[in-house]
């Protein structure tokens, strides 16, 4: 495994390698001059222009550029941020970095074992209208955008039963909106996969002969069958963290949070590169992350597989 490691991690290198030029070039394409973005009602001012163009590198060819940013990047400061002058950009985002990814992995772990649960609950009942109920709810939760359901949330809970505020960050009552609108639709998906998933695995001749032993059907369910489905939903894991991460964009904008995703937005609208780039390396590099260590899993989920490299 720890060959496997190894290779992946360089694998993931030479990944935030062709990252770091993507954003660098594409956050370029973006039209519009930070500079006067920077100026505001002073756009005209020429001389002013052409000292914040020296100051912040601007006038240089784009492999100076280059190199700058990659220099911020080893030096952990990841630059100087254009739309908070005097500010590095970790200054800008870290502030983000405590709440955007806790939100994420909270959504995580409450989609995870309620979509399980879910899922077990229609697959163990298929057919029956507790099956049809929780397939209605499924549909429902993978098929409505963020937007719209976190509109719908807001409409029912803050405007209707006035039970929880409308936006706003830094109470507990403030998280509970958000985290509904980014649990609802990964537990679906987790909830549709283990019902299918649980549903193959219950036609298995190990099931039948375990039923056939009198093993009682709540250790076939959890014991039995569960362990079996667990492999191949793990798969989806990672790439459900990752929209966890996008969804964040939505949510975080929606109701006012000062996370990443909102910071990502309106560095954009003010052509902050070097800010914009940052967010989108440190969400490359959390995905990444994220989808190796599911990867290493497998091996502690079911210790027949073994990793590409290893030897039994």
């Amino acid at each position: 495994m720890l060959n496997y490691s190894l290779r992946r991690l360089a694998a993931l290198g030479l990944v935030w390698a062709v990252a770091v030029l993507v954003t660098f070039f594409a956050v370029r394409l973006v039209p519009g001059d930070p500079v006067m973005m920077m100026l505001g009602d002073q756009s005209g001012n020429a001389e002013l222009a052409a000292r914040l163009r020296a100051d912040y590198g601007l006038d240089q060819p784009w492999w100076t550029q280059l190199l700058t940013y990659l220099g911020g990047i080893a030096d952990g400061s990841f630059g100087l941020s254009y739309r908070y002058v005097g500010s590095t950009v970790f200054d800008v985002i870290s502030g983000g970095l405590r709440i955007t990814p806790v939100l994420a992995l909270i959504a995580l772990a409450l989609a995870v074992p309620l979509g399980v649960g879910l899922g077990i609950l229609a697959a163990t009942r298929a057919g029956s209208w507790t099956d049809t109920g929780v397939i209605l709810f499924l549909v429902t939760g993978i098929s409505i955008p963020g937007f719209a359901l976190a509109s719908l949330l807001v409409w029912l809970f803050a405007v209707k039963l006035a039970l929880l505020p409308v936006a706003g960050w830094g109470r507990p009552d403030q998280l509970v909106l958000p985290i509904l609108v980014l649990v609802i639709p990964p537990m679906a998906v987790v909830a549709r996969l283990t019902r299918t998933y649980m549903l193959e695995v219950l036609e298995r001749d190990f099931i039948r002969t375990a039923r056939a032993k009198g093993v009682r059907e709540r250790l076939v369910i959890w014991r039995h069958a569960l362990g079996n489905t667990l492999v191949p939903l793990l798969t989806s894991i990672g790439i459900i963290f990752g929209g966890l991460l996008s969804g964040a964009f939505v949510v975080e904008t929606i109701f006012n949070i000062p996370g990443l995703g909102r910071i990502a937005i309106d560095s954009v609208l003010a052509r902050d590169y070097p800010v914009t780039m940052s967010i989108v390396l440190l969400f490359t590099a959390i995905f990444t992350l994220v989808n190796l260590a599911v990867d290493l899993l497998y091996g502690v989920v079911d210790p027949r597989i073994r990793l590409a490299g290893d030897t039994a």
